[in-house]
């Protein structure tokens, strides 16, 4: 081999040089890549109120046992709580309600039950209940047979049926709640026993005009948008309590011949629950902070959207004819933070 053919030095130091370049550029595209994954999940989070990661692994934790077992965590567990949590579902969800169970099941503070509030038969879906076996022999569990009251079934059986200072929580059926929320709710109304709280909730608007959220309206948290515990360092009066997050009431809360009687009512109301809720409730509603919320098991997300309440109470077209937007202009003279109070004075400051 010619002298002049063999490779240099040089031509070695050059190629250990691309070598290395490419390296840095592998590693600062991966950094890259990682810091915008880190970003768009921390942005996520911000929006949603969840917490993707401790979700993703607590989904995980639930899958792995079964409803059995967390019966028997629920029936084992040494606190317990005098808190009674209330829900109800609708006949295609009922194979599905045990993410919601187990999440309510593993609390570090046990409710003194579950009840579920099933009528015979859903308006909603126009179908029978069939109530699977195990559901029944669930000892965290009571089923009450009640009467229809579209998505208000969830409490105000339970409302009527307990003692007037009963701390009751109610909540949805298509969620899994965090570890601590019969801690956290009941911890706020022991230390205040006549008022109302909540994991997120939200403020009527002046106009009296319910929207849909918006990024400038999540960010600020500007009527109508949500209120979310996570968002929070201290707590934050609303006017209607959000059910998907869960509240925590009692039932000398409420006129309760006045809460079930629809007849004066828009036809809507039947279907908006948590603004029916919120407009009967003589109690000042706080959402308190927390650093976890609940989340949608993510595998059933495209199910959960198809059989969405929100759906219906879109209502016919336009923001004026959103059932929640009939439903509060019905109440516009009870609101206690927003409606005409936010319109005279801008603010929705209140402790």
């Amino acid at each position: 081999m010619d002298a002049a053919t063999l490779p240099s030095h040089r031509d070695h130091r050059c190629e250990a040089e691309d070598v290395e370049s490419l390296t840095i550029w592998i590693l600062a595209a991966v950094g890259v890549t990682v810091l915008a994954v880190a970003v768009a999940i921390a942005v996520h989070d911000f929006f949603e109120g969840e917490n993707l990661i401790h979700d993703l692994v607590d989904e995980w934790r639930l899958r792995r046992r079964t409803l059995e077992d967390f019966d028997a965590q629920w029936s084992a567990a040494p606190r317990r709580s005098e808190v009674i949590v209330s829900l109800t579902t609708i006949p295609s969800r009922l194979p599905h309600l045990e993410w919601t169970l187990k999440s309510l099941m593993r609390q570090t503070v046990a409710p003194a039950r579950i009840v579920l509030n099933l009528p015979r038969f859903s308006r909603r879906e126009g179908c029978a209940y069939e109530v699977p076996e195990r559901l029944r022999t669930l000892a965290a569990v009571e089923i009450r047979e009640v009467e229809d009251l579209g998505p208000a079934t969830k409490l105000v059986p339970t409302l009527l049926a307990e003692p007037a200072d009963r701390m009751i929580v109610t909540l949805d059926d298509d969620r899994i709640y965090p570890a601590k929320l019969i801690e956290t709710l009941e911890r706020a109304a022991r230390a205040d026993p006549d008022g109302a709280f909540a994991f997120g909730g939200w403020i009527v608007p002046a106009d009296y005009v319910d929207r849909p959220t918006t990024v400038a309206s999540n960010f600020f948290m500007r009527p109508p948008a949500p209120v979310r515990a996570t968002r929070l360092g201290a707590p934050k009066a609303v006017d209607v309590p959000l059910g998907f997050c869960g509240y925590l009431v009692r039932p000398r809360f409420f006129d309760l011949a006045a809460l079930t009687d629809w007849s004066a009512a828009p036809d809507c109301a039947f279907f908006v629950d948590d603004v029916w809720i919120g407009a009967h409730c003589r109690a000042d509603i706080r959402v308190v902070p927390s650093r976890l919320s609940n989340y949608q098991p993510k595998l059933l997300r495209p199910f959960y959207r198809e059989t969405s309440l929100g759906r219906i109470n879109r209502g016919s077209g336009g923001h004026e004819m959103r059932h929640n937007t009939i439903v509060l202009r019905h109440f516009r003279n009870v609101w206690r933070v927003g409606g005409d109070r936010l319109a005279r004075t801008g603010s929705t400051r209140r402790s």
